[in-house]
């Protein structure tokens, strides 16, 4: 029997948002057989993991050779009730093969793998009574908005995985049978989606539909084809029509049925309002809020921390511009820029050397920009993350839609240096087990990209040159934004508030906004509770760390070392840090 750690509904989402093994510490000679068998449960686990989901295994290994993978079949998971409960009780022979070993005599690196494995099933399994909780199709983490950019960039490095990605493409149609048995079992418990909210996933579907020649199934195929100087002109070319005959009469399809369901569930939702209202929706956000942010603190607990930092950051922008009056007329919130993208990234590289480690490996990275058609139902930025054994492959995705030259810095300093592209090299090069790197903390790595972004203001040449107050603003004026995005989640999730309300609280920070925008945002925060909070609730936990650190350490406190304990960590759940950051700020008295 397969293990399955990783929650099946998360099948593409990890991919697409975001690990060369290296040496453990010196480990005394009584614990060696110990240290052996923890490692051989974690090889044994990190397997069959990937071998259950082909995707998985290709973003995950570039060379599963090397890992003992030497013969699989081409595999997806299934998404239903009954995998579900398989899928629980898998997690708890998992969790009674990890107990059995003796935590005290493991060395240090196979304490933190231990600790944080056993959160994360723990955590796991708080998730069973969700499952129709999950929305498939979401506006910006559905499966319809994830798969184009997933396949997309499933590498080609030999012939197998060309055969390996056709074959997959072949699973995609069950699978989306199975999303919508799910969509439709969850539209009979009154669960669907907001109609607005459906007609825009509807035209984002009909908009790939639409796609034509300029399908990113069709172009990015042929362009990875043409890397592999091995294969024969007539292998390509046979290849190439595979490829459009399953696209024509397997995904197209299978996109279609998507449209259809749609419209369907279109107007069967009984609660179009926050999770509160729904039977055990309180407890799912609190497990969102536990599960996606890995955050320590309840609901009720966030909205006063995220309240109180909004009104801390409101009261220096005040405090800025009362000691400077002519800000008032001179932040207009444009950014002066005219660098591309790899100049901006070179920059960063070299500007963050103080306050940040070096790198343990070289990195190199790609910039790519969003397909038009996938312009409107795709985010600004994001970063494709590398195999774990091959860190050299990192991309960033650019939507000229959604970013300019006033956000293009701070979009870069997230997805690129010093956020999701050296978190995740350096994580990967520094991770002593590679099971690491199927353990998915999006509060870690989303509040890493946003605490970054806010401190690369500060970074930002063109800014600190008309002044450092300036810089401050922009800051401020970013970090407010987001928090009351965050704000309105709570609002919606935890305390029920209507489109009215939800209208007179934005209207306290931005003025009104109008019925409409405020609706359309009110049905997006509906369809994807907790998103906001996946980056604005693990920046605030980054922020209390370092808070705390600072108080304890005063003088002794150093910004490069703090980074680098972070880091060393590597993405995990915020009471695990905290517990381990106890011990390090002893270290560093």
């Amino acid at each position: 029997m397969k293990k399955r750690i990783t929650r099946l509904l998360a099948l593409l989402m990890a991919v697409v948002l975001f690990t060369c093994s290296c040496g453990t510490s010196q480990i005394p000679q009584d614990n060696e057989a110990e240290h052996q068998r923890f490692t051989e449960f974690s090889e044994d686990l990190f397997r069959s993991e990937l071998l259950a989901n082909t995707i998985n295994l290709h973003y995950t290994l570039a060379y599963p050779e090397d890992y003992g993978i030497t013969d699989y079949e081409v595999a997806l998971p299934t998404v239903s009730p009954s995998s579900e409960k398989e899928d629980y009780d898998q997690i708890l022979e998992v969790l009674d093969e990890l107990n059995a070993i003796d935590y005290k005599l493991l060395p240090s690196d196979d304490k933190l793998t231990y600790d944080v494995l056993e959160e994360y099933l723990n955590t796991s399994l708080e998730g069973d009574d969700f499952y129709y909780f999950y929305e498939p199709f979401s506006p910006i983490m559905g499966f319809q908005s994830n798969l184009s950019i997933t396949l997309a960039e499933y590498s080609f490095r030999r012939e197998r995985d060309v055969l390996d990605y056709l074959e997959l493409l072949t699973l995609i149609p069950d699978y989306v049978d199975s999303l919508i048995a799910l969509e439709k079992a969850r539209s009979r418990r009154g669960f669907a989606m907001p109609d607005t909210t459906i007609d825009d996933v509807f035209e984002s579907v009909q908009e790939f539909l639409n796609s034509g020649e300029n399908n990113i199934f069709l172009t990015s195929f042929e362009e990875r084809l043409g890397g592999l100087s091995d294969l024969s002109d007539s292998k390509k070319a046979n290849y190439i029509q595979q490829n459009q005959t399953i696209l024509k009469e397997q995904i197209i399809p299978s996109y279609k049925k998507i449209g259809r369901c749609l419209q369907e569930v279109r107007g069967t939702g009984t609660n179009v309002q926050g999770l509160c209202h729904t039977d055990g929706g309180s407890d799912y956000y609190a497990y969102l809020l536990k599960s996606m942010v890995g955050s320590g603190h309840t609901p009720e607990e966030m909205l006063a921390l995220v309240e109180d930092q909004i009104q801390k950051d409101l009261t220096e922008m005040m405090m800025i511009m009362s000691a400077s009056p002519e800000l008032i007329e001179s932040f207009d919130g444009s950014i002066p820029e005219d660098r591309t993208p790899e100049e901006i990234l070179e920059y960063l590289a070299e500007a963050m050397k103080e306050d940040y480690p070096e790198l343990p490996v070289n990195a190199s990275y790609q910039i790519k920009y969003v397909p038009k058609y996938m312009e409107a139902s795709t985010s600004p930025a994001f970063y494709m993350t590398p195999p774990f054994d091959l860190s050299e492959e990192n991309t960033i995705y650019i939507n000229n839609s959604q970013t300019d030259e006033n956000s293009l810095f701070s979009t870069l300093a997230h997805e690129g240096y010093p956020g999701h592209l050296y978190q995740m090299v350096y994580a990967h090069a520094t991770f002593s087990n590679p099971l690491r790197s199927l353990l998915s903390y999006l509060g870690y790595s989303e509040g890493w990209g946003l605490y970054v972004e806010h401190e690369s203001y500060a970074m930002n040449d063109k800014l600190m040159a008309q002044s450092e107050n300036i810089a401050r603003l922009h800051r401020l004026n970013s970090s407010i934004s987001i928090a009351v995005h965050a704000l309105v989640d709570l609002k919606i999730h935890y305390e029920g508030y209507t489109p009215e309300e939800i209208r007179g609280l934005l209207s306290s920070y931005f003025g009104d906004l109008g019925e409409e925008a405020v609706q359309e945002l009110y049905d997006l925060i509906v369809s994807e509770p907790a998103y906001y909070l996946k980056y604005y609730g693990g920046y605030l936990e980054f922020l209390l760390l370092r808070e705390k650190a600072e108080d304890q350490l005063e003088e002794k406190f150093n910004l490069k070392e703090f980074h680098k304990f972070l880091l060393d960590m590597g993405p995990c759940a915020f009471p695990t840090i905290e517990a381990y950051m106890d011990n390090w700020i002893k270290e560093q008295k």
